[in-house]
């Protein structure tokens, strides 16, 4: 599976605004902030492991083109 493909299949899940958001890079490995609270309380994962674990109702996700760059570290 090429990279682009699998990242188009990765899902970001604020669990202080509980609900699926885009995010920015907050620098190390893995660590994500979410694009609405700014917090870094971001869990990822396959839109249909988020889904199951957290219980979030089915909601549109807003689509990402293919070929859609992983999200890089933000210049603050």
């Amino acid at each position: 599976m090429k990279e682009e493909q699998l990242w188009n299949t990765i899902v970001f899940y604020c669990k202080d605004c509980e609900r699926i958001v885009d995010v920015d890079r907050a620098g190390r490995k893995y660590v994500y902030m979410c694009g609405l609270c700014h917090t870094k309380n971001v869990a990822f994962g396959t839109e249909k492991s988020i889904r199951g674990y957290f219980h979030v109702e089915d909601e549109p996700v807003a689509p990402t083109a293919p070929g859609t760059p992983v999200p890089t570290e933000s210049v603050s």
